[in-house]
């Protein structure tokens, strides 16, 4: 078989857990020379996941500044992708989701005429301002994209629908972001070095009932982000249970919570990883508020919380997977099988909406009155289906 050259491009957390499986079946090949390019954004966020799974990028390209703009961003990579894609004359550049650092390797392939694999390809709101920017990030990827990596047949029905280029191929996969999970579940089940970390870790959750939330969306800054915020204090209150929120280092999303949680903080919030007495104040009817948690431990306590309150997409496809409901934090999703499956319930940002359906899931006894159903977006074999594509 003649030997490839595959450049992977990633530059968020996200992008980085679901190009993971794919890039470590693509350096167990020897007939694949992978390059693996971070654009260096989420650094902080990336550094001990590369430790967990033993994996650097080959070329970093270190994008990340203070007050950048997605201006930039897109700019600054196609600048640098341009030197890696005359440097290694590869024979794919594989993108993964809709973040702008995608789009814009996107566009730098397709300039030099090598062949783009967009992995979780097909996901549409049709509301090009929801999710902002990723709606318009993945539909313009489509436009350039020779081979479609779809994770559900929905997915690539939008496709067939939108009438991409016809050279082009559709092929259904599953996504790789439930390989990635299975992976990290293996070695955190496995090692009683990790169990007993995160039991130490999420000691102040006493092992009570609690709620796992997160906000991150640009869509929901402002206004519609306070009125979430206010939400999760409303139902601590009134129905005395726990909410883990890790809280993403955008400085507006960081601004947000410390104004809205300003006068409850030691009272009823409380930031978990920074309170040395944290675990004094354990019991019900808290927000707990932490740092983003390395990827293993969100995997340990998605798997241990009643349920999510999310914007997250990634969190949409995970929580399935341990059977989780998920209330999500948004007027529209990408991820509509979610809630055909009766996994994900839309209930946008306005603060009744989300008080009441959150009183509807911790009243309830039991979540599911049936079996639960399988996972609609995977079964953990996405990446080898992906790398034969590639290969063939």
């Amino acid at each position: 078989m003649e030997k490839k050259t595959i450049v992977f491009v990633f530059g968020t957390r996200p992008e980085y857990i679901k190009m993971l499986p794919l890039i470590v079946a693509a350096k167990k090949d020897p007939n694949i020379n992978s390059v693996v390019c971070s654009t260096g954004q989420h650094r902080e966020m990336l550094e001990n996941l590369y430790k967990f799974f033993d994996l650097r990028p080959d070329v970093d390209f270190r994008l990340m500044k203070a007050d950048q703009n997605l201006v930039n961003v897109h700019s600054e990579t196609m600048t640098a992708m341009n030197a890696v894609i005359e440097k290694y004359q590869p024979n794919w550049v594989v993108v993964q989701g809709d973040t702008t650092s995608a789009h814009a390797a996107a566009m730098t392939a397709f300039y030099h005429k090598v062949a783009v694999a967009h992995v979780e390809a097909g996901l549409r709101t049709y509301d090009i301002n929801s999710p902002f920017p990723e709606e318009m990030n993945r539909r313009a990827i489509s436009l350039v994209a020779k081979l479609h990596l779809c994770p559900t047949t929905d997915a690539a029905a939008n496709l067939k629908r939108e009438l991409v280029d016809r050279k082009s191929l559709i092929v259904v996969t599953g996504n790789t972001g439930i390989d990635a999970l299975k992976i990290v579940c293996q070695k955190n089940e496995g090692s009683d070095f990790y169990r007993n970390l995160f039991n130490e870790q999420f000691s102040f959750l006493g092992g009570d009932k609690f709620i796992l939330a997160t906000l991150h969306r640009r869509e929901n800054f402002g206004s519609a982000q306070r009125e979430i915020l206010e939400a999760f204090l409303e139902i601590v209150n009134s129905r005395q249970i726990n909410v883990l929120f890790p809280v993403h280092p955008n400085p507006s999303v960081r601004k947000t919570v410390n104004e809205v949680f300003s006068s409850e903080l030691g009272k009823k919030v409380f930031w978990a990883d920074k309170d040395e007495n944290v675990n004094s104040k354990r019991g019900s009817g808290n927000i707990f508020l932490v740092d983003p948690l390395d990827y293993p431990a969100l995997v340990y306590v998605m798997k241990k919380c009643d349920f999510l309150m999310t914007d997250s997409g990634g969190l949409q496809e995970e929580a399935p997977t341990f059977g989780k409901k998920i209330l999500v934090l948004r007027k529209s999703t990408e991820r509509p099988e979610g809630v055909s499956a009766g996994f994900s319930k839309l209930v946008g940002t306005d603060f009744n909406n989300i008080v009441n359906e959150s009183y509807e899931l911790i009243d309830r006894e039991k979540h599911w009155s049936c079996n639960i159903p399988l996972n609609p977006f995977g079964d953990g074999h996405s990446s080898d289906r992906i790398l034969k594509m590639l290969m063939n």
